[in-house]
């Protein structure tokens, strides 16, 4: 008996941990600050420091969820236009990279694909976006999140991200 005690503790510590990594494997991003990222009901979205390009990347994906049934509807989060209003504010940070792949004989150049290369190959942008939810008074994050490399599209790449939020808000619940 006095031998299966410290396996049987070895073992609760075990599933504890387990239990415990397995929990925070279900967010797909960082919840930094769990307090205030409970609290947060509404968002605002500043796009000033990405430039023309991506900001207006940022803009296109918004409009294009305007529609009740869309991703951006489905966040249990209000999304506000005052940022004096919100409990959060919502940044993007960006990455792209080209790289090659087969050529499918589909598809056209403007869609993201620029040029064959030797032997059929297609170089091919990609856009990647982390989202950051920060606390509005002092801008510390609460909550990060990237989302899947994205071909062609950046607003492919925020549609992958904001899934993941949906789901670590979802699973939150």
């Amino acid at each position: 008996m006095k031998g299966k005690l410290p396996a049987l503790i070895a073992a609760g510590i075990l599933i504890g941990a387990g239990a415990l990594s397995a929990k925070s494997t279900k967010f797909g991003g960082m919840v930094l600050d769990p307090e205030r990222f409970q609290n947060v009901h509404s968002y605002c979205v500043q796009v000033q420091d990405l430039g023309n390009y991506y900001a207006g990347m940022v803009k296109g994906f918004f409009s294009e969820q305007r529609k009740a049934d869309s991703l951006v509807n489905e966040l249990p989060w209000k999304q506000v236009s005052d940022c004096s209003q919100a409990d959060a504010v919502m940044t993007f940070q960006f990455s792209e990279a080209s790289d090659y792949g087969e050529a499918s004989g589909g598809g056209n150049a403007a869609g993201g694909s620029i040029a064959p290369a030797a032997g059929g190959a297609i170089q091919q942008t990609f856009f990647q976006v982390t989202l950051i939810v920060s606390n509005p008074s002092d801008r510390k994050p609460i909550y990060q999140v990237q989302g899947d490399r994205a071909p062609e599209r950046g607003e492919r790449a925020l549609e992958k991200t904001f899934r993941k939020l949906a789901k670590d808000l979802k699973s939150r619940e």
